[in-house]
C-alpha cells in the first residue's frame, strides 16, 4: 500500500510540473521512471510485478486523458516498457545486475517516451524538437537521482 502511495504523489508530482511548464517543454516521464526503478529493485516476485505493470498502464491511461490526444498512447507504451525492462532484467546474468546496467535501463525509457510522444505531437516541428530536447536535458537530474538511490537500495540488499 505505501508503494501505491508513493507512485500516486509521484504521479501527482509530475502532473504539477507538467501544468508549471505547460507550452515551454514536456517534464520527463518521472513516474515511469520510478516503476522501472521499483519493478528492478523488488526483486523475482511475480505477483509484484504484474502489480506494477498494471499500476504503469493505469497510470499511463490517467496521463493520456489528461494530456494527450491519443487515448491509450502512453498507457500501452507504459505497460508495454515495464514488461520489457523485467525480461531483459532478468535475462542477464545476476552479477550484471548493477546500477550502470539501472542507468541504461532507465535513460532508454526516457529517451523512448520522449520519442514516442515526440512523434504524435500536434505542434511544429521545430516547436516539438526544443520541446524534446528540453524535456531530456531536464531528466538528466532525475536519472541521476534514481541512479543513485538505486546504488543505495541494492547495496543494501546485497
Amino acid at each position: 500500500m505505501a508503494i501505491f502511495i508513493i507512485l500516486l504523489f509521484i504521479f501527482l508530482i509530475q502532473d504539477f510540473l507538467q501544468v508549471l511548464v505547460m507550452g515551454i517543454s514536456l517534464v520527463p516521464d518521472l513516474f515511469l521512471l520510478c516503476i522501472i526503478m521499483l519493478v528492478l529493485v523488488r526483486g523475482g516476485r511475480k505477483d509484484k510485478q504484474t502489480t506494477l505493470i498494471w499500476i504503469s498502464f493505469i497510470g499511463g491511461l490517467i496521463w493520456d486523458l489528461r494530456w494527450t490526444n491519443l487515448p491509450g498512447l502512453t498507457s500501452g507504451f507504459n505497460g508495454a516498457v515495464v514488461a520489457a525492462a523485467i525480461c531483459l532484467w532478468y535475462k542477464a546474468p545476476v552479477q550484471g545486475r548493477t546500477t550502470p546496467l539501472f542507468a541504461v535501463f532507465a535513460f532508454v525509457t526516457q529517451i523512448l517516451s520522449g520519442m514516442v510522444h515526440f512523434v504524435f505531437w500536434n505542434v511544429s516541428t521545430l516547436a516539438a524538437m526544443r520541446q524534446f530536447a528540453v524535456q531530456q536535458i531536464l531528466s538528466l537530474p532525475a536519472l541521476v537521482i534514481l541512479c543513485y538511490i538505486f546504488w543505495k537500495v541494492s547495496e543494501r540488499n546485497a
